[in-house]
């Protein structure tokens, strides 16, 4: 690993220490965990990102294994916006329910626009969001534990993928800010036209050179950065509304 891969506020530095709080909780019954997120995919940033992390276990867990797993994530150093986890067991990751894979738990920690908070997943239905997770973990993801991720997880079908993709566009106009709103259309885009998940920079750039309308994903792009640029909420819709057409269902 390169000399920066070793700085304190590296996400390899923090993901080994996810995988030596899950090993001290589970013990044998840990089978891998899995960094993921834009720490593999590109655009992390210590300071505005959150540390993605997919885990296993041999089997479901007991209110103990649980309350382990809580307790051991809750002091580790993570990134300005938290640890966001999902601990799967090794069976519902090989072959997940679709579209919403069952989990054992999701874990957040405090960060700038997250709380904490532990979501007991045992008993309840299954998250769409796993879908993307699975995806990249297995296109991208590294083993902090464990064997490589094509050896654990499925192959989450392109259908599949891009439906949940699409319904992510859904929920931006709603919840999200305009960057985001931009940045994931053009995720949809790419993946719709390449079948890759890219980071929202990789996938900005790529939409920017074929949208009639660059100067919006220019001034998203320029936000994520770091830079100041305004965002015409309706020059983001228009985008998003061509993304949605461009990857209707056939």
């Amino acid at each position: 690993m390169s000399q920066r891969g070793q700085t304190p506020d590296s996400p390899y530095v923090a993901a080994r220490a996810v995988g030596r709080a899950l090993s001290n909780a589970l013990g044998e019954d840990l089978v891998a965990v899995y960094l993921h997120g834009s720490a593999v995919l590109g655009g992390f940033r210590w300071h505005q990102s959150d540390l993605d992390i997919l885990a296993l276990s041999r089997g479901e867990l007991s209110d103990q294994q649980l309350r382990r797993v809580a307790h051991a994530l809750a002091s580790s150093p993570y990134p300005a916006n938290g640890l966001e986890l999902s601990l799967m067991t090794a069976s519902e990751a090989v072959a997940p329910e679709l579209p919403a894979p069952r989990f054992q738990v999701h874990v957040t920690t405090a960060g700038a626009t997250s709380a904490d908070k532990v979501v007991d997943g045992r008993t309840r239905a299954g998250d769409t969001d796993l879908v993307l997770h699975l995806a990249v973990c297995r296109a991208r993801g590294l083993a902090v534990v464990g064997p490589p991720p094509l050896v654990t997880l499925a192959a989450i079908p392109a259908e599949t993928v891009l439906s949940v993709m699409r319904d992510e566009i859904a929920w931006a106009r709603t919840h999200a800010s305009a960057e985001y709103l931009v940045l994931t259309s053009a995720r949809v885009w790419l993946f719709a036209e390449t079948g890759r998940i890219t980071s929202k920079i990789e996938a900005g750039e790529w939409a920017a050179e074929r949208y009639v309308e660059p100067s919006v994903i220019d001034a998203a792009l320029a936000r994520q950065r770091g830079a100041s640029a305004e965002i015409a909420m309706g020059a983001a819709e228009r985008l998003a509304e061509h993304v949605e057409r461009l990857t209707l269902p056939t």
